[in-house]
């Protein structure tokens, strides 16, 4: 079983094909100019595009409202524009009144409260691990956590050293 286990696992990070520029902040410069970048993109995108796809959707739709509701409608209809608009307004009228019923109800009755804070002994014995491990977690930058198949933590890598092999 553990070599069924191991074959699933790379050995080699090389053969994954990651970028260098992953595990490494220093190639990774201007990160500003970089997002100022994409900003300026997305304006010009939406400048010049949103409009243009907006105006055709405007159209086609249109035209399909009108040919089916002004065209094809009979006036006593169940989809006369009369009717559609009755109904719209009856929805508005609905959600409005369950909006106003909340807000009566709840009004300055606030029913959530803040979580009980939780010790580093009661996260240990969640994780199972004892209490210096966890405050190692807590104080590592970066943290990878291993689970095996049924969902407990095998071990833990933390700052890019293996810390602890944890046994079961």
């Amino acid at each position: 079983m553990t070599n069924i286990k191991e074959s699933f696992l790379i050995q080699d990070e090389s053969k994954l094909e990651l970028p260098e520029y992953i595990d490494r902040p220093e190639y990774v410069r201007n990160k500003s100019v970089g997002y100022s970048l994409q900003i300026a993109g997305w304006f010009v995108f939406m400048w010049l595009f949103m409009p243009l796809i907006t105006v055709f959707f405007w159209w086609f739709e249109g035209k399909t409202i009108y040919q089916q509701m002004v065209i094809q409608a009979e006036p006593n209809s169940q989809l006369s524009l009369l009717n559609l608009t009755v109904m719209i307004l009856l929805f508005i009228c609905v959600l409005l009144l369950w909006a106003s019923y909340n807000w009566v109800r709840f009004v300055g009755d606030e029913r959530r409260t803040a979580p009980v804070e939780v010790d580093e002994q009661q996260l240990a014995i969640s994780f199972k691990v004892n209490t210096a491990d966890i405050l190692n977690m807590q104080q590592a930058k970066n943290l990878t956590l291993y689970y095996d198949e049924k969902g407990m933590l095998e071990f833990f890598e933390a700052n890019h050293q293996l810390k602890k092999r944890i046994s079961a």
